[in-house]
């Protein structure tokens, strides 16, 4: 049982990564953050193109996830 709460709280910490809007940018490298802003500034469309959130941890074309 322990083991099951050890990796629940471990699967929510990798989401802890996720940037979802663009004032949050400047928490990833330089190289990354043309790309993070990109794609935040999506979410200022407020819901009519869905909502995005940059995970910088995921690989190359996969960083930017829609999420609703």
């Amino acid at each position: 049982m322990k083991r099951a709460a050890l990796l629940l709280l471990l699967a929510a910490a990798g989401c802890a990564h996720a940037i979802k809007d663009v004032s949050d940018c400047d928490r990833v490298s330089g190289e990354k953050r043309v790309e993070c802003g990109a794609c935040t500034l999506q979410n200022k469309a407020q819901g009519w193109i869905g909502e995005y959130e940059y995970r910088p941890d995921n690989k190359d074309g996969e960083r930017c996830v829609r999420v609703n």
